[in-house]
């Protein structure tokens, strides 16, 4: 794991201040080694966690030919697959690490490598006799890059936000961006609170070539498949356990020391128990407690944690966040609003000081229904086929008869359901993501003053080929909300102190499974 930036210019020479800076700013996502590479038009940084083939792989590592250099980010869990395939094609290797079987595999392949890859990862690999640059962002964005362009097609990039402040690019504030903050309470890709950055997207590229670039996707969410119906429960099951235990096997591959986030919930504990069957040694877990009831399962973690026989340690959330602040600003970048992020900065500065990588049960939730939220937009699919007068005269009232001081879910289903009223006025047919942060559409827009906001581009980005609104929202939350919210969370407090977090859940074969499960199957429970 490891922070990355850089630069290419249409004209001249970088900076090179400005790229030693834009490599300093990200020095806590690679406490271990710092490289500087340049050549002609482009320039590239690289700060370096070691977790595999930790004496080698140093970078920006050079191809032998001399023609490429990648600064690589992340982790490729089938690493070991494609090294042999690669080298039953010829191929030799240097080092025994992922980032040189991931720069020959682009060098042989280009872009079409990447369906092949199977891991998290932000890179960038610089052609030095085609002068074009090829960045890029894994399936599910476990991984972030930011770019902007600068002056004379000139193009900067880095792993976080902070890294670029001093570039020259356009940091005047983006509304429309705030509009989708104050509603959701994150700011979805590309988009980022400054009108002159963008992040790429997850499963897109960006190639950049004599001060042109383009945006690619080379990797789309798949369908569901009705024929897994005719599969039986038991054998979709069994599928999906192999997978999972695969998943989790691939990401043990480590050479430090490896444990596990377990919050006492379904998913981290799945995961746990994956590590246990595949008879993983002296486990070490890690979970962090509320002073509040409502929000602690500290207990559960005990309890899971007992039954594995692993080596827990369990914290308190015991920071004020009003001395998190200031680091929060900092690693964010932009407004960011999943009050999560405090717990889980405290988790991972504790956790790292045992180990450097810790598997988490991210993405359970969003593969397979585990929210509250499902349930409500079933019985909102079923309000959908009302008559929309009708539909105007009933929940508009229900929502104003929901009381005030309900408690947290309470308070928040009147929230969506105001939400959900305004848009079923302003967009009919269209769906919104109704899990709102802070503010309804007229508040934000009474915030940021009225006819800013762009709210049919925004449901038409939200919208896709799927009439089922349960299916409309996983969909939502699979390409939003997980990597908007809450991998950036992860990334941002794990990172800031030099800790890997894996996430076996995200691995593209489950996520493929799981999106092609019938929702059906996904909803049992959910009753």
């Amino acid at each position: 794991m490891c922070g990355i930036c850089g630069v290419v210019v249409g004209q001249g020479v970088p900076d090179t201040s400005r790229l030693e800076l834009m490599t300093s700013r990200l020095a806590h996502r690679g406490p271990d080694a710092q490289g500087i590479w340049m050549d002609g038009p482009a320039g590239i940084g690289h700060r370096r966690l070691s977790i595999i083939d930790i004496e080698a792989s140093t970078q920006p590592m050079e191809e032998e030919s001399g023609r490429y250099v990648i600064a690589f980010n992340g982790e490729i869990y089938n690493y070991l697959e494609l090294r042999r395939e690669l080298e039953s094609q010829g191929v030799c290797f240097r080092t025994s690490g992922d980032t040189e079987v991931l720069l020959k595999g682009l060098a042989l392949q280009w872009t079409g490598f990447l369906g092949r890859v199977n891991g998290m990862f932000a890179f960038a690999l610089w052609d030095i006799v085609e002068k074009r640059l090829l960045l890029a962002r894994d399936r599910m964005g476990v991984k972030p890059i930011y770019y902007g362009r600068g002056p004379g097609g000139s193009l900067y990039f880095a792993s976080e936000l902070q890294a670029l402040r001093g570039m020259p690019l356009d940091f005047s504030l983006d509304s429309d961006a705030m509009g989708r903050y104050l509603v959701s309470g994150f700011i979805p890709s590309p988009h980022t609170v400054f009108k002159g950055v963008k992040e790429l997207r997850p499963a897109h590229y960006l190639e950049w070539s004599l001060g042109k670039e383009r945006v690619e996707r080379y990797w789309s969410l798949p369908g569901i498949d009705h024929d897994l119906c005719r599969s039986g429960e038991k054998e979709l099951c069994e599928r999906l356990v192999s997978l999972l235990k695969s998943s989790v096997e691939i990401r043990l591959r480590s050479d430090v020391p490896l444990g596990a986030f377990l919050s006492g919930g379904l998913d981290s504990s799945i995961i746990v128990w994956a590590m246990k069957e595949l008879e993983v040694t002296d486990l070490h877990t890690f979970s962090i407690g509320f002073d509040q009831d409502d929000f602690d399962e500290s207990a559960f973690a005990s309890e899971v944690a007992a039954m594995f026989g692993t080596m827990h340690h369990g914290f308190s959330a015991t920071l004020s966040p009003l001395e998190l602040l200031t680091p929060l600003v900092a690693h964010y970048g932009q407004p960011y609003g999943d009050s999560s992020s405090i717990p889980t900065w405290r988790l991972s500065d504790l956790t790292r000081r045992e180990v450097t990588v810790a598997l988490s049960g991210d993405g359970g939730d969003e593969l397979f229904c585990g929210y509250q939220r499902y349930r409500a937009a079933r019985l909102l699919g079923l309000y959908r086929r009302l008559p929309s007068a009708l539909r105007r005269g009933l929940l508009a009232p229900l929502a104003r008869s929901l009381p005030e001081g309900t408690g947290y879910y309470g308070k928040s289903l009147k929230k969506k359901i105001k939400l959900f009223c305004e848009l079923d006025q302003r967009i009919d047919h269209h769906r919104w993501d109704i899990h709102a942060g802070f503010f309804t559409c007229s508040e934000a827009e009474a915030l940021l003053g009225s006819g800013t906001l762009d709210w049919t581009k925004w449901a038409n980005e939200a919208q896709g080929p799927w009439a089922d609104l349960v299916e409309a929202m996983v969909r939502h939350d699979l390409l939003h909300y997980l990597p908007d919210d809450i991998l950036v969370k992860v990334d941002r407090a794990s990172m800031a102190h030099a800790l890997e977090v894996r996430s076996p859940f995200l691995d593209v074969r489950l996520v493929e499974f799981a999106a092609s499960l019938p929702m059906e199957f996904k909803l049992r429970g959910h009753e």
